[in-house]
């Protein structure tokens, strides 16, 4: 009997949408806070560098479960309100921000000094110099790393069901435990569990071409 598969489907598919919303807006916030955070690495402000080093040390040094617990019940208790959905993408965006940031600053730091006088002898201004010399190099060297975190993060959305989010991964154990209720009593645990797992393994193989796909372009 295959009556269960239309159901689950159509179910896992509304979940998959918002894994992918969740994937989406936590790749951006991470982007965005590795950006700044490479970019305090680059001042020349004792205190700025502190703060992005502190930053790093953080949240790199505590697993990404613990800072979405963390953000979904300690924010409520500042007088922050947020949903689920708010909340997972706040957590894997402040942990993704550290991981991403590190990619930034050591393609940054890979960069040798000298790039960076060489254009200045030739009258390029500093900023000219980030901007045209040394960021195109950098992204050369951070895009298959920085690819690297977001098939990351797109993974650590499966653990967004822990704070109540109706991502794929949750949604596919709902069903799982309804189907091991109803009918027959099998749970069809394994056509599940492969066909989500089959889903993330083609979204982090699309995003790996991709990466290719840029790299070929970027030698030509």
């Amino acid at each position: 009997m295959t009556n269960w598969v239309w159901p689950v489907t159509l179910y896992l598919g509304k979940s998959l949408l918002v894994t992918l919303w969740i994937s989406l807006l936590t790749v951006i916030l991470a982007t965005i806070l590795g950006l700044l955070i490479a970019a305090l690495s680059q001042s020349t402000l004792t205190f700025a560098r502190f703060v992005g080093r502190l930053y790093v040390e953080l949240f790199r040094g505590v697993p990404s479960l613990m800072i979405l617990l963390f953000v979904f019940f300690a924010l409520p208790q500042i007088g922050l309100r947020t949903g689920p959905l708010t909340a997972a993408i706040i957590g894997l965006g402040l942990w993704g921000g550290a991981n991403i940031g590190e990619v930034f600053r050591g393609a940054l730091d890979s960069i040798p000094h000298r790039q960076e006088q060489g254009a200045r002898a030739l009258g390029l201004s500093a900023t000219e110099a980030l901007v045209f010399v040394i960021l195109p190099q950098a992204f050369r060297r951070a895009l298959p790393p920085y690819v690297g975190q977001l098939t990351v993060l797109v993974q650590a959305s499966a653990l967004t069901s822990v704070v109540g989010v109706s991502d794929l991964l949750g949604s596919a154990r709902q069903m799982i435990e309804r189907l091991a209720y109803v009918g027959t009593g099998d749970s069809h645990a394994i056509e599940i569990y492969l066909g989500v797992l089959s889903i993330f393994f083609v979204i982090c193989y699309a995003l790996s071409g991709l990466a290719s796909m840029i790299e070929r372009c970027l030698r030509v």
